[in-house]
């Protein structure tokens, strides 16, 4: 004698993948309802990054600030008459690009690196490039108070510009959004993609004027390295740390990559999350 089967009233729906939009509004609030679940999973991975180092979180500060101290050395003092000024212009940069470095990096691969979550919990894959975003600007907290600090002993001059400086960091904030949005579809889809964008990343470190002045650039570098996102950004930072003001040529060219950037890298991402799973 057979038992009768039990069932449930749950239901089950399996849609094929089609490139169609969500409904912004309603992606949008899923995505706030879930902002502490992204907290907790950015405080999960700053957590595991402490344990396994002695130092913890000052190992965020020391590496962009030994590169600093490098480059100086390699681009100021093997050039000749060293440009001490230029230190704290140096470290700021470095220390700002490495809010890009990391969503170009870490957001690239965040639904790679969170598989399980993935097929395992129904919620808006945003979430993942996001966190990490969201993660890469609480370790920059440590940074800033060091950039504070450090700043006035290595020669850096405070100008007017300062009050710019809010405008530039949100442009840029806006800008890491989208790069990570749209890196983290290509990866994703892309078996090859994560070793492709160690490269890129280090043609964006010397393609942007970082490690230089963009003074010491000539006409023709300069319209050749000129055009990609982060030049006007870095352009403009680089007259803040310098105690000056930044034009509003290079903070309109940053704003519209910005704009640009997010709007693609959320269309993009949006029309393909729902075939992440089937790429895993």
């Amino acid at each position: 004698m057979t038992t009768p089967r039990e069932y449930s009233d749950v239901e089950y729906v399996f849609e094929p993948h089609s490139p169609v939009m969500p409904d912004l509004r309603k992606y949008v609030g899923a995505l706030w309802q879930r902002r502490q679940f992204m907290v907790a999973l950015a405080d999960a991975d700053l957590r595991a990054a402490r344990a396994r180092t002695r130092l913890g979180d000052i190992w965020s500060v020391l590496d962009p600030l030994f590169m600093a101290v490098i480059y100086f050395f390699l681009f100021t003092v093997l050039r000749g008459g060293a440009r001490a000024a230029f230190l704290p212009i140096l470290i700021g940069d470095i220390f700002l690009f490495s809010l890009t470095a990391s969503a170009l990096t870490e957001g690239g691969s965040a639904i790679k690196r969170s598989k399980s979550l993935m097929l395992n919990s129904t919620f808006p894959r945003a979430l993942l490039p996001l966190t990490t975003v969201y993660k890469a600007y609480r370790k920059f907290v440590l940074m800033a108070l060091v950039l504070v600090v450090i700043f006035p002993l290595v020669g850096g001059q405070v100008g007017p510009g300062l009050f710019v400086l809010p405008l530039l960091f949100v442009i840029q904030l806006v800008m890491n959004v989208g790069i990570a949005l749209l890196v983290c579809t290509f990866v994703t889809l892309n078996p090859d993609a994560s070793n492709l964008m160690a490269y890129v990343s280090r043609v964006l470190f010397f393609a942007t004027p970082l490690i230089y002045p963009v003074s010491l650039l000539p006409p023709g570098a300069k319209l050749l390295v000129g055009w990609q996102p982060l030049f006007g950004l870095f352009s403009g930072y680089q007259a803040i740390l310098s105690g000056g003001v930044p034009s509003p040529s290079s903070v309109i060219h940053a704003a519209l990559w910005a704009a640009a950037l997010f709007a693609i890298g959320a269309r993009v991402f949006l029309r393909r999350e729902r075939k992440f799973a089937i790429d895993l």
